[in-house]
């Protein structure tokens, strides 16, 4: 009799071929049971709990709420995604689940925001009671998303013996699980639809989906918390529906709030204003579009936030910070004992934050409570989407998950920029380019401009000048024809000499190098007049290496050498006046001719 009950128990549940893992944990009341296999892998892979006597239970019923936190943990979700569950399930979860089953509050919001168990049913159904047959087959289809599989199954006729009895909305679910190989009837071909589940049915049950699920490739989600990301940071300045947060990790992130997109002020819906400047801002966006703005708003609070010029820690948990602040301002603050200090994330001491961290600071009535701490230094890869040149260089990038990065630098002190090996100009930068931003000090230090780079032969056979720049059609060494387009940027050379690239002509052989499909350097084998007058507004004077750099009218940095220059001739006055005395915001244009594509050396100068 007892072999005949536990070959019934063992045939609910379809029989396959499966490897047995190792596991690090072993149950006293699972020696020689038939569930050994499936409940020591579940338990291992943290899908299943034992019991605090180092028991398992197997043949234990199962209630509701332990099927629905077993089926919860199918998920394997981000801290964030759990957050925002729990934010949006949270509150119904507490008012409807006994405080008796407070440790299954996660699990309940899982099941809520996975569709495995509606909110209606969550009211309706008695979480300790044990669950049947017929009901844990219909959550396990919700759990692994094949409700709609099941769906158009649900007017199968089941060929149980006992099929008259299974409840019609559970058909379909039933059917599923019998097609995938979870589940089948016993000696007497009943599925006993109406009779409770033991724990090692169902978790024998849980093992087979999940190789089923492993062998389709199945990767389970919830589609709302796909593609979140979170931002936490101070508002810096709002314009219309667009606004700039200044991230807890120092970078400036803009972004653009839709019509759909719902902005929350202490708890309460509201609208954007200017006058939330300076407050904390949480950012939700789903694939780079912004779903959700939360404001803390509170005439108490301020918010600080800069680089850490130094630390000196009273205590383990105290001490004083000095930064400068992004206005360029120095402040010195005090930390108290007790003020919740973090950094990267984590908890932390005060002797942990460094020079040249970056730092948030939350004042409550002027005294420091929050302390927010990063490294200073960083790496960003994004897509260049704007750039905007003078006096100041403004710059946006994007990145992977649709977030826009604003950088702003002034002329006089920029980053290097590389090209490959080459050191270039900023003004090499286009939109559209892939770049990686190396951040040193909370201050950025380098830009790389990504891409592959290729020599090719040929000659050149069209050249063609519009708006958008210089196109060159070449026909390849290996007879093939395409198109290139030449940098704003490119170098050219005669031999060892460099030349304008107005030298090359149609018909020209050339050598030259292919930056991403875009001519960087030119060698050839012909001459041509080098150009003889330059004009633009002035950006910058560099009286340390006599040197003006201009902006032409078609958005070209120009740099040109006043060390030879005869004559600066104001043309309003007709005076004479020194290089060091061209003011920024100058009309300029000066004579002589090109060293190369960007540098002019000058021979006389003209004012307007």
């Amino acid at each position: 009799m007892k072999k005949r009950i536990l070959t019934s128990i063992m045939a609910i549940v379809l029989v396959v071929s499966l490897s047995v893992p190792a596991f690090a944990a072993t149950y006293s009341d699972l020696t020689n049971h038939w569930a050994k296999t499936y409940m020591e892998s579940l338990a291992a892979d943290g899908y299943m709990n034992g019991y605090s006597d180092g028991t398992m239970k197997p043949d234990k019923n199962i209630t509701y709420c332990e099927a629905l936190a077993l089926f919860s943990r199918l998920y394997s979700l981000t801290d964030l995604q759990s957050k925002l569950i729990e934010a949006d399930y949270g509150t119904v979860v507490k008012a409807t689940v006994p405080t008796t089953l407070s440790w299954s509050y996660k699990n309940i919001e899982i099941c809520l925001a996975a569709g495995i168990l509606t909110e209606g049913e969550l009211k309706s159904i008695d979480l300790t009671a044990t669950i049947t047959r017929e009901q844990i087959s219909v959550y396990l289809i919700r759990a692994v998303q094949l409700t709609s599989q099941a769906n158009a199954l649900s007017t199968q006729t089941l060929s149980f013996a006992d099929a008259g009895s299974i409840s019609s909305g559970c058909v379909g679910s039933i059917a599923e699980l019998l097609t995938i190989g979870v589940v089948k009837g016993d000696e007497k071909n009943n599925f006993l639809p109406k009779s409770n589940v033991t724990r090692a049915v169902v978790a024998t049950m849980v093992y087979r989906t999940l190789d089923y699920i492993k062998t389709k490739g199945i990767t389970l989600s919830i589609a709302a918390y796909v593609g979140l990301a979170q931002t936490e940071g101070v508002i810096r300045s709002v314009s219309g529906n667009t606004f700039e947060i200044s991230g807890y990790d120092g970078l400036k992130r803009t972004y653009t709030l839709p019509s759909s997109g719902k902005v929350i002020v202490n708890d309460t819906a509201s609208t954007l204003s200017s006058s939330y400047v300076g407050f904390k801002a949480t950012v939700t966006t789903k694939s780079g579009a912004v779903t959700n703005l939360a404001i803390d708003n509170s005439s108490s609070v301020e918010w600080s936030q800069g680089t850490v010029t130094s630390a000196l820690a009273t205590t383990s948990s105290s001490g004083s910070i000095t930064i400068t602040k992004l206005d360029s301002t120095v402040k010195s603050y005090n930390v108290p004992t007790g003020a919740k200090i973090t950094r990267s994330g984590a908890t932390a001491a005060f002797t942990t934050i460094v020079k040249s961290d970056f730092i948030t600071f939350k004042l409550v009535g002027g005294n420091v409570s929050e302390v927010y701490a990063v490294s200073g230094d960083q790496t960003l890869v994004g897509t260049v989407s704007e750039i905007k040149y003078g006096t100041t260089v403004f710059l946006k990038i994007e990145d992977s998950d649709g977030t826009m990065y604003s950088f702003q630098f002034a002329l006089s002190s920029l980053p290097t920029i590389k090209r490959g090996d080459n050191t270039v100009t900023i003004d090499r930068i286009n939109a559209g380019a892939n770049v990686t931003m190396t951040i040193d000090d909370c201050k950025v230090a380098k830009i790389v401009i990504e891409g592959s780079e290729n020599t090719i032969s040929g000659v050149v056979t069209s050249i063609t000048t519009s708006t958008g720049g210089t196109a060159w059609v070449v026909k390849n060494s290996d007879g093939t024809t395409a198109s290139y387009t030449l940098d704003e940027d490119v170098t050219a050379y005669s031999g060892t000499t460099e030349i304008n690239i107005s030298k090359i002509a149609v018909g020209d052989s050339v050598t030259f190098v292919v930056y991403d499909d875009v001519i960087t350097s030119v060698k050839l084998e012909s001459s041509a007049s080098l150009a003889t007058k330059v004009s633009g507004i002035v950006q910058l004077v560099d009286t340390t290496n006599a040197k003006i750099t201009i902006l032409t009218s078609d958005n070209k940095l120009v740099y040109i050498s006043v060390k030879s220059t005869g004559s600066i001739i104001n043309a309003k006055t007709g005076s004479s006046l020194s290089y060091s005395g061209i003011a920024v915001g100058s009309s300029l244009v000066a004579y002589g001719e090109y060293a190369d594509s960007r540098n002019f050396t000058a021979k006389s100068i003209v004012i307007e």
